[in-house]
């Protein structure tokens, strides 16, 4: 019987992540293990859940962002007797049978599957940006069509919501990097799977609905912390795993200059400045929390 653990990270949203570890407790096939990680949220894990004989909740000294919260999680999943580790950010509710749907899927799935992910819903529709596929050649991206939704099939990369990776995967090629702090260390993650003889796949029956507000997309609002760490951390993700790095990073910065032109105040000199940098450090290789 594979024996799992269902790492959760969290940051300030003490009534979602109510809500996703209710909806973990209550699967038809229960996670062995559920860690919450507290990214030093002002209102502790601790104070907002009940205990429960199978809750492990870890509260950092500092806030890691995403990639942080990830790797701590996987490193503390791997201090137990655990197959799979279930990633999950702290506003997506997994449905009833998701782990059931991916367990069945570990059975007739090939050895060299590294992880599995679920089908992701945002506004009652399939949100397909969370499952992606690549051109290795200069780091094109180009979202899961709806079509491809009808079976399990395979995917190049796969957001952080509802990633079953195989334990053996981690012990292998390391922790997700850190330095990433947010956005783009699941997907660097993903290609580092794979670059090692892994594969990854998409089991659409196993659904999670992801309670994204309309306004947190990125094209919202001023060019922030979030756009400056998609731009940067895209531009590396993208030279190290493209077979043309200098032709990745011009394209790349393309899609960073898209996303700064679709920003409030863009023109701002703090805009502009923050938006500058995201490309000089992504074009220098330059990693870490701003």
């Amino acid at each position: 019987m594979n024996k799992v653990a269902a790492v959760v990270v969290t940051f300030n949203r003490p009534k979602e992540l109510k809500l996703v570890v209710q909806a973990l407790l209550d699967q038809t096939v229960k996670p062995n293990t559920i860690i919450v990680i507290d990214n030093a949220g002002p209102l502790p894990a601790i104070d907002v859940l009940a205990p429960h004989p199978n809750l492990k909740i870890i509260r950092l000294s500092e806030n890691t962002g995403g990639a942080g919260g990830f790797s701590q999680g996987i490193y503390e999943a791997l201090k137990l007797d655990t197959d799979w580790i279930w990633l999950m950010d702290d506003d997506a509710i997994p449905r009833v049978d998701a782990l059931e749907k991916l367990i069945d899927a570990t059975k007739t799935s090939e050895e060299n599957i590294g992880a599995l992910c679920g089908c992701v819903y945002e506004y009652d529709a399939i949100a397909t940006a969370h499952r992606r596929n690549i051109n290795f050649l200069f780091g094109f991206e180009s979202s899961l069509p709806v079509s491809a939704y009808k079976a399990d099939v395979e995917i190049q990369t796969g957001s952080f919501v509802g990633f079953f990776v195989r334990s053996i995967v981690p012990k292998t090629i390391g922790l997700p990097n850190t330095d990433y702090f947010l956005a783009y260390d699941d997907t660097e993650y993903s290609l580092r799977i794979q670059r090692n003889g892994w594969r990854l796949k998409l089991v659409p029956g196993s659904k999670i609905d992801h309670l994204r507000p309309q306004g947190s997309r990125l094209r919202h609002g001023e060019f922030s912390q979030k756009h400056f760490y998609n731009v940067r951390n895209r531009l590396i993700t993208m030279r190290n795993y493209c077979s043309w790095p200098l032709l990745a990073l011009i394209w790349a910065s393309c899609v960073g200059v898209a996303i700064w032109l679709r920003t409030d105040k863009r023109f701002s000199e703090k805009n502009r400045n923050l938006f500058v940098m995201a490309i000089l450090d992504g074009w220098a290789g330059k990693l870490g929390k701003l």
